[in-house]
């Protein structure tokens, strides 16, 4: 092959060979520059498409907060609705606590009051058996 080209080529003058290089060369470095310009190209839109998955990505994220958001602001609120449920049905069990713990009180109070009655009688029975022992013991001296 290389001797068929190299009897081709010297058959074609020495001007239009360096022509042919020329111009070879021309397209070459045409070439060249037109795949730095599309290798710049395909990187920007690299970027732009990194860029545009990146706003998606961040869209998709603050859905997905928003969504986490809802979430918690519902369970806040079945939490609050059961805070405010304990809190009514403490209440109800207090004042009927309440009023059952009066009613005890009442009771204990009436036989405390019903004990120092008997314990007054009794108190007041023995001071005069006392006063009539020491009536005795000053008759008898």
């Amino acid at each position: 092959m290389s001797r068929g080209l190299s009897e081709r080529l010297s058959e074609i003058s020495q001007e239009r060979l360096v022509e042919e290089v020329i111009s070879a060369w021309d397209e070459v470095n045409s070439s060249e520059r037109v795949i730095a310009s599309l290798r710049q190209r395909i990187g920007s839109l690299e970027m732009e498409l990194a860029e545009r998955e990146s706003d998606q990505s961040g869209r998709l994220s603050e859905v997905e907060l928003q969504e986490s958001l809802r979430v918690s602001e519902s369970r806040v609120s079945q939490l609050q609705r059961s805070l405010e449920n304990e809190r009514a049905r403490r209440r109800s069990l207090e004042e009927a606590g309440g009023e059952e713990r009066l009613g005890e009180l009442r009771d204990e109070n009436t036989r405390l009051l019903k004990s120092e009655e008997e314990l007054l009688v009794m108190v007041l029975e023995m001071e005069g058996r006392i006063d009539k022992l020491v009536a005795a013991l000053r008759g008898s001296s």
